[in-house]
């Protein structure tokens, strides 16, 4: 069934609850994919560069298969290449330094510093969308920002380059947000996602293919068949959502991934947070909910189209 030519739903309080229940699903879908991640990278047998080629590859596989029968030649369709193709590197840019934090820092430290992305999306949005920010926004911002550095502990003796390599990914995740929203307008979602995931295949496919390592047993082939299925579900929820609602109303509610990332580092690797990231986490969290609570007393003003 061919989608309409604006993929943009109005705004309403329902549309914003249905946004909401989507970017929660995906998530979940994304927590479970970091930690799957994590697991094979502790097992040491595939290649790094590899294992992320993998996860793009299992990515495009999936959604061919769940989603070309439904969709048939849109799930080929996009309006905007040259944006398409730059959402593709920014994801492939993005996984690459969450796969590589991922081997030294624990889930909820690489969630913490990625979750203030929402606060960099709200300074963006007002320098470039000039959506408006009040005294009590900026505080906030402020105040999330000493979050970070709360998490990151720049006074300590001991600070792992994971740590800076994850503060670069929270800008280039607030870029890939404000993107994904500005095609989301316009675009099948299942078309942006299917691309977003063929992007990184090809262009790693040179430097992987060469010197591919086949996975060793079948636990290996599910959990890398696993990544692709919690990547493919969790973007194609996430473009979704961006469709319902702003991007202003909808980034903090991806803070409750700090629990589902806690929850998923006790359970499969034993780890236990930092009070540092407990209590800069907290910041972060606190200073998003202020800012969609600030959002909810203005009108929302959609992003220019072009």
């Amino acid at each position: 069934m061919a989608l309409k030519p604006s993929m943009w739903r109005e705004d309403s309080y329902a549309n914003r609850r249905m946004g909401i229940l989507l970017l929660s699903l995906a998530g979940l879908a994304f927590t479970t994919l970091d930690a799957t991640v994590k697991w094979l990278v502790q097992l040491q047998t595939l290649p790094l560069l590899e294992l992320i080629w993998l996860r793009f590859f299992c990515h495009a596989l999936v959604s061919g298969v769940l989603l070309a029968p439904h969709y048939k030649l849109d799930l080929l369709r996009i309006n905007n290449v040259k944006l398409q193709a730059l959402r593709a590197v920014l994801l492939g840019l993005m996984t690459s330094c969450n796969f590589w934090s991922i081997q030294f820092l624990q889930l909820t430290e690489t969630a913490a510093i990625l979750f203030s992305s929402p606060l960099i999306v709200a300074v963006i949005s007002h320098w470039w969308l000039k959506q408006p920010l009040r005294g009590g926004q900026w505080w906030a911002i402020v105040l999330g920002f000493i979050g970070v550095l709360i998490v990151v502990r720049p006074t300590s003796s001991v600070i792992h380059p994971a740590i800076f390599l994850m503060v670069l990914n929270a800008f280039l995740f607030s870029i890939f947000t404000l993107l994904t929203r500005h095609l989301a307008q316009n675009e099948n979602p299942a078309a942006m996602q299917w691309y977003s995931a063929m992007g990184p295949v090809l262009l790693l496919a040179p430097w992987v293919l060469p010197n591919f390592v086949m996975p060793h047993n079948s636990v290996e082939w599910v959990l890398v068949f696993a990544t692709g299925l919690w990547g493919a579900v969790g973007h194609y929820l996430w473009a979704r959502a961006h469709q319902y609602a702003s991007s202003a109303t909808l980034a903090p509610f991806g803070y409750q991934q700090l629990i589902y990332m806690a929850l998923w580092g006790w359970l499969l690797f034993g780890d236990i947070p930092p009070l540092a990231v407990l209590v800069g986490g907290s910041i972060i969290v606190l200073s998003g909910l202020y800012l969609l609570w600030e959002q909810r007393r203005v009108p929302i003003a959609l992003p220019p189209s072009t």
